[in-house]
């Protein structure tokens, strides 16, 4: 199990973190080390490049549908992406009960 830091600019408060820096970074780890156990977000990660897609992506190309989401936290600075972010996951966690 692994912590997952995915942020284009920042660094993680401690090496505990796996950082990735893009959403096909992110997917790319994901891919070969499986669903992390906690995830801090940031939404913006630079151009059109943003934490949605990684996180779309990741429901439907590697959830089992069954297991628990991972626990998380927003760290980023986007208002309206962070909400984004709460809202997806929060949705994510309804879909299992």
């Amino acid at each position: 199990m692994y912590r997952m830091f995915i942020d284009d600019v920042r660094d993680p408060p401690s090496n505990h973190w796996v950082v990735v820096r893009s959403s096909a970074e992110a997917l790319e780890y994901v891919k070969n080390h499986g669903m992390p156990e906690f995830i801090s977000f940031d939404h913006d990660l630079g151009g059109e490049d943003t934490t949605m897609i990684f996180l779309r992506k990741l429901v439907n190309e590697f959830w089992d549908g069954t297991s628990n989401p991972p626990d998380y936290q927003v760290h980023s600075a986007n208002p309206v992406g962070s909400l984004n972010i709460r809202s997806f996951m929060e949705s994510w966690k309804k879909s299992l009960a």
